[in-house]
């Protein structure tokens, strides 16, 4: 055991007006009322394990990672957290914002009880992992972007190597190369033996480097085990919600969502690296990739444009309206598995063969990955629509099972 939450409970006094504390105070009446923000949350973090955290903003992900980096105390319930704990909180947590870079970097040293030729070591680890300049290391934090910030926070949080790491939503923030080597700092790390609790909005992530997770909802965890078992909970509720908020706004597709479209978490950068150019499918007669026969050949082509040297890799997926995946795919899950690299235009090229899906609505989704298939470099979600029409056959459902009637008395 790494970290054991026992019975959590994190409650807020919310007031209207902030003279409404002084009135309270004097007049002995309630003026406020409480906010829940955790309860009842009780599971343990096994020590080595990557743990993810899921869940839709205000579930109070975030407020169980600052009570297990100690920076807030629940208001009920305890927390046993074992080893040296470094956290990656909200942006710019834990800085002076009126201190230079170099004297935060120096102050998180002393916090940790470093000093002499510890310290001094850290100082320079911490100053090479953040690849800040000497000039950007002497300005007040204060004047540094949103990814200086995260440069520095993640520079000085794992120098130290530390046994527990928190990371809230550190990796969607910062250049593609920076999240790139934060990711592999955490693997280094995990292959240590470290712990890892992990709290991202990118399920693909969650997916990929947690052996286990918690959805948190309204506060309370509502699942919790294996990841995979996990995150599909939690996405079926989304869809749930997604299609509830659809039959309220009465939203009907338009035409413009056949194109290409881009959603977060997209690069920050304003020149992506790597870049779908377009998906096209095609069918073997050639008449209308809009709308397909069940069991008729199906050609996907992505084509995909590269500026850089950096190996990636293509994913895509056939997905439903309610964005429920029919079958996904990546070039790292070839026999060979390896990625594609070299400047210029990269095309992915894959036939179905007796497009085994009946009738329904269905979409594309597109994404390029780095070379260890974790860190999501560009992306195109819910494009060019089409439609399967079964005319062969009677039966129902999303897919066509090979069957034998065995029986029938």
């Amino acid at each position: 055991m790494t970290i054991r939450f026992r019975n959590i409970e994190k409650s807020y006094m919310v007031y209207g007006r902030p003279q409404d504390r002084l009135w309270e105070w004097l007049s002995g009446k309630s003026r406020h009322h409480v906010h829940v923000a955790l309860a009842n949350v009780d599971f343990e973090v096994r020590t080595g394990e990557t743990f993810g955290l899921v869940g839709e903003n205000g579930a109070g992900k975030s407020t169980l990672l600052k009570i297990a980096a100690g920076t807030i105390r629940p208001t009920s319930g305890t927390v046993e957290c074992q080893g040296r704990v470094a956290a990656l909180l909200e942006l710019g947590a834990g800085f002076h914002p009126e201190e230079s870079g170099s004297d935060n970097i120096r102050f998180m040293a002393a916090l940790h009880g470093l000093e002499g030729i510890a310290m001094e070591h850290f100082i320079e680890r911490a100053t090479s992992f953040s690849e800040l300049s000497a000039q950007t290391l002497a300005r007040p934090v204060k004047t540094y972007s949103s990814g200086m910030f995260m440069r520095l926070a993640f520079a000085a949080a794992t120098a130290i190597d530390p046994d527990v790491l928190i990371v809230d939503e550190a990796l969607s923030v910062g250049d593609l190369h920076f999240q790139k080597k934060s990711l592999n700092r955490i693997l280094e790390l995990r292959e240590r033996g470290a712990t890892v609790l992990f709290c991202s909005h990118n399920l693909y992530q969650v997916r990929s480097l947690c052996q286990r997770a918690a959805w948190v909802h309204g506060g309370k965890v509502q699942a919790f085990g294996v990841t995979e078992d996990v995150v599909t909970a939690y996405e079926a509720h989304e869809r749930r919600r997604y299609a509830h908020l659809r039959v309220e706004a009465n939203a009907q597709p338009s035409s413009s969502e056949s194109a290409v479209q881009k959603s977060a978490p997209t690069p920050p950068t304003t020149a992506a690296l790597v870049k779908i150019a377009r998906l096209t499918t095609e069918t073997a007669d050639g008449i209308n990739p809009a709308q397909v026969d069940s069991f008729q050949d199906l050609v996907v082509e992505i084509e995909v444009e590269s500026y850089t040297d950096q190996p990636f890799h293509v994913l895509f997926a056939m997905v439903r309206p309610d964005k429920d995946n029919v079958f996904g795919t990546s070039t790292q899950f070839r026999p060979e598995g390896k990625p594609l690299s070299g400047i210029g235009t990269h095309t992915v090229r894959v036939r179905f063969p007796r497009l085994p899906v009946l009738s329904g609505e269905y979409l594309w989704s597109a994404y390029v990955l780095d070379d260890s298939g974790i860190q999501l470099l560009d992306m195109a979600e819910l494009i060019q629509p089409f439609t399967v029409l079964n005319q062969k056959n009677r039966e129902f459902g999303v897919t066509w099972l090979e069957h034998q009637w065995l029986r029938v008395e």
